[in-house]
């Protein structure tokens, strides 16, 4: 019975693949490969968690570094959202397109902060690590991932497209595009979340986080985040470019057609991403009457102001898809590395790979990682790379919040707070009577709306004439 014991054929600290039958967790995702040929060839695989035995024994206190910078990116996030919320738009300078986003860095943020509090087992078996069908843990951070990455790039998408269309077309149709910008931004995270996990699924191939490791995630998942980003690209390039040509227009021609001053004047006007800026610069009626060199002064200025408007949406937009490239590349390079089913299907390794010398180098120090480190980058980004990934995927949100503060949310804050009344005040059964009541004479009375504005102007000129008259008192 003891020569059919296959444990001492794999050396420390390779254990047999043929002990732990594939009954759950993520088998695509076990480190194994062939070692020996003919009838005594074995697949051996390495212990989980893999990157235990890749990395140093810093990596798990540099993943928890991850962690705890989004609990500061999850109080910033959600400081934003409540903002948006509750505080007035003048005050919060809230719109559909930043709620999108700071959603999806919440998200993000969640599913980092969420092994802080489960303090997830890794693996289901020795050799085999947990995926979302084995774990709670794993299923909600993976969930949260995708969900939240996905939905990054879509609202950066649509970001840019409606900074694009208000600048170049100067859109009237805003209603129409928010509505189908909200159900892209909210339909395309969940659809492809849908379709990724059960064809992909999710694991814990890097730190305490569930990511899509399987080679199909590049189709389901990878490829479309990289594609949207790409479209971001263009588009944000391509409304650049279009501010340019517009100025270079205004400088080599020495009289401007009226369609183009009117679409410059209205472009400063109106493109202010969604009203997320309310100080927006006006500059209507002709400039015809302006000599050549006025006119290229007006171009510039307003150029300027589509630029001062514009900064934070485009700044943002290229810090997300210049990082969202980066993370993109990371992963498949990851999963093309760290998911070795190449090497159970290929022959051995050759003896004089890189590989193989790592794989030789375990066994003969018996399992002291740390005499091979050297050699493990075959198998894997190096440790470097991944802890810088691992902490700027938590980071970007706390970028981005510094992109979106504006100094008028804390001051709406604390009026709030001074003076909660003015937010949460809930009209008594008088005012709700009143309320009934005016609205049934406005039904009878069309013109009751002008009255009333009109009724309001003079009390407002009488208040100011008494504080005129009290100012004066004083002095």
């Amino acid at each position: 019975m003891a020569d059919n014991l296959i444990m001492p054929s794999c050396n420390v600290p390779f254990l047999p693949e043929v002990n732990y039958p594939p009954t759950g967790g993520d088998i695509a995702a076990r480190f194994c490969t062939t070692i020996g040929q003919g009838q005594e060839a074995i697949s051996c695989c390495l212990p989980c968690p893999t990157t235990y035995w890749l990395f140093s024994d810093h990596f798990q206190a540099r993943v928890n570094l991850a962690s705890y910078i989004s609990i500061i990116s999850l109080v910033c996030n959600v400081f934003l959202l409540l903002t948006f919320l509750i505080l007035p738009r003048e005050k919060s300078h809230r719109h559909y397109l930043s709620i999108g986003l700071t959603s999806s860095f919440i998200l993000i943020a969640i599913a980092f902060v969420i092994p802080l509090g489960t303090k997830p087992d890794l693996c289901y078996d020795a050799i085999t690590p947990h995926n979302e069908t084995t774990q709670a843990s794993c299923a909600a951070t993976g969930v949260f991932v995708e969900l939240g990455a996905m939905g990054a790039v879509v609202w950066i998408l649509l970001r840019a497209i409606w900074t694009a269309l208000r600048i170049t077309v100067n859109l009237k149709h805003v209603n129409v595009f928010k509505n189908i910008s909200i159900g892209l931004g909210v339909g395309l995270p969940i659809l492809f979340m849908a379709i990724s996990m059960p064809i992909t699924s999710v694991s814990y191939s890097l730190g305490n986080v569930c990511v899509p490791s399987n080679p199909t995630a590049l189709q389901t998942w990878f490829v479309w985040v990289l594609v949207f980003t790409v479209a971001s690209y263009v588009t944000m390039v391509g409304t650049i470019g279009y501010c340019i040509w517009k100025f270079a227009r205004f400088l080599t021609a020495g009289k401007p057609d009226t369609s183009t001053r009117n679409s410059a004047t209205e472009s400063v006007s109106s493109s202010d991403a969604g009203q997320e800026d309310h100080d927006v610069p006006t500059t209507r009626g002709s400039t015809k009457h302006l000599t050549p060199k006025k006119q290229k002064y007006v171009a510039w200025q307003r150029l300027r102001g589509i630029l001062r408007l514009q900064w934070r949406s485009m700044l943002m937009a290229f810090l997300i898809m210049n990082l969202t490239v980066y993370f993109g590349m990371f992963f498949v390079e990851q999963t093309g590395k760290s998911t070795l089913q190449y090497l159970k299907a290929a022959p051995p390794l050759p003896p004089d790979s890189p590989n193989f010398r790592w794989i030789v180098c375990l066994m003969a120090n018996g399992g002291d990682k740390n005499q091979c480190l050297h050699g493990a980058s075959g198998f894997g980004v190096g440790e470097a790379r991944t802890t810088a990934t691992l902490i700027l995927a938590s980071f970007i949100g706390i970028m981005c919040f510094l992109l979106m503060v504006r100094s008028s949310m804390f001051t709406g804050w604390w009026q709030m707070i001074r003076n909660p009344r003015s937010f949460f005040r809930r009209p008594s059964l008088d005012d709700e009577d009143l309320a009934a009541m005016r609205g049934t004479r406005a039904e009878s009375m069309p013109e009751s709306h002008s009255e009333k504005s009109v009724e309001a102007d003079e009390a407002e000129g009488a208040e100011q004439d008494e504080r005129r008259r009290t100012t004066h008192t004083l002095e």
